[in-house]
């Protein structure tokens, strides 16, 4: 398994990849045109893993120069618990603590599974704030997740 930067070329298997598995929403942030244009802002924090030519994990991560945020993490169901989300954590927090970011935030649905991994990689729940979201513009993708 190799991790590279990730690049605007692994696009469609990486929406392939996101779009794979229950507890993961994408939105018109995700589009192409999204895609590229946060990697031209958080580019060094975001990692594809590979298996030959094969995309088999991904990373997205930003900062706002205050705090560091995960967006997609994502790995093939076969390879889970293989070390692969893992090690694409390691790199993108590597990269905002080399950058000056002190905390990391991730949101993520009250459902999805992958919280445990989260939770033995050292992030913690908390359930002192709530988050609260206005959608300014909507898309195609807003207010259609339902739980599973």
């Amino acid at each position: 398994m190799i991790i590279r930067p990730m690049k605007s070329e692994h696009y469609t298997d990486l929406v392939k990849l996101w779009s794979s598995f229950p507890g993961n929403a994408m939105t018109g942030s995700d589009s192409r045109e999204g895609h590229s244009v946060f990697l031209g802002r958080n580019g060094e924090y975001c990692f594809t893993a590979f298996e030959g030519n094969e995309t088999v994990g991904s990373v997205m991560a930003g900062e706002d120069a205050r705090r560091g945020y995960i967006y997609h993490l994502s790995v093939k169901e076969n390879l889970h618990r293989s070390g692969i989300g893992k090690a694409l954590m390691d790199r993108a927090e590597a990269a905002l603590y080399q950058a000056g970011i002190e905390k990391l935030h991730l949101f993520i649905f009250s459902d999805n599974s992958a919280i445990e991994f989260y939770k033995r990689t050292g992030w913690h729940l908390r359930d002192d704030i709530e988050v609260m979201s206005k959608v300014i513009r909507g898309d195609e993708y807003m207010g259609t997740r339902k739980p599973e």
